[in-house]
């Protein structure tokens, strides 16, 4: 296992092998340890996307109310961290919008409760704003405000950049980590985003940004609700899941999308 040399001691190439499958066992064994644990918890955590941060709140409130005993913990992420959160039973939920692809039914229990469409943010004033129609090439011409590559929205808007085969590079002004980050750098004038309609249309109401429809990006898309098959097994959790379908589908059925 291991060879030693004049500089020290090192793991032989079977060593490694032994090293890497004993890493793998840990995290089998720490992955099945929660998921034990999230049988009978009675604190439920679920991960949202950006289109589940004007939504989340009412929804967890509502449950509360009826369930005052239960614990319920949100985390805010893209589409490839919570995925990664759910599968390392670190969260029990994900409710998100521009999932890639449609979830594993061998794998999760999922439902569609809407839809949501991209849509242009602009800083109040800003010269696109005059624009009667608005194409990727125009934003392109702007700094904008990006989020990383654990969102969705990224790929995609670098996808359409490369389909269009535009002349312009991606100008990015700032990259920031989270929808927060972005909405506040929009409305500081940093430069301009695209994101979801649903998450943006009450920072619009509020008066810090502009929504602008972008005519050749504006792909509407499912919202799931979504859930380890495993996990649903627990009564709380597999409630929590109702609730969500069928709150989250009235909630978002308000938004003209």
């Amino acid at each position: 296992m291991l060879d030693r040399k004049a500089k020290g001691v090192e793991l032989s190439a079977e060593g490694k092998i032994a090293y890497e499958a004993i890493e793998e066992l840990e995290e089998h064994i720490e992955r099945t340890r929660k998921f034990i644990r999230s049988i009978t918890t009675k604190e439920i955590k679920v991960a949202i996307g950006c289109v589940g941060v004007p939504l989340i709140a009412q929804l967890q409130m509502g449950y509360k109310e009826k369930n005052p005993g239960v614990v319920i913990t949100t985390l805010l992420g893209g589409e490839r961290r919570c995925f990664d959160l759910l599968n390392r039973n670190d969260v029990n939920l994900i409710l998100a919008g521009y999932i890639s692809s449609t979830p594993d039914s061998e794998k999760y229990v999922f439902e569609e409760i809407g839809m949501d469409r991209q849509v242009l943010l602009l800083p109040p004033g800003h010269e696109l704003e005059s624009k009667d129609k608005i194409y990727i090439r125009d934003v392109l011409e702007y700094p904008m405000v990006t989020l990383s590559h654990s969102y969705g929205l990224t790929d995609q808007l670098e996808d359409a950049i490369s389909r269009e085969k535009c002349d312009t590079d991606l100008a990015i002004e700032c990259s920031v980590d989270d929808v927060f980050s972005q909405i506040y750098g929009v409305s500081a004038g940093l430069g301009t985003a695209i994101t979801s309609y649903i998450l943006a249309e009450k920072y619009e109401k509020g008066g810090l940004l502009r929504i602008r429809e972008i005519e050749d990006f504006s792909e509407r898309r499912p919202i799931y609700v979504i859930c380890d098959k495993r996990g649903i097994k627990n009564p709380e959790i597999k409630n929590f899941y109702e609730y969500l379908v069928e709150n989250g589908r009235e909630l978002v059925s308000q938004y003209n999308v």
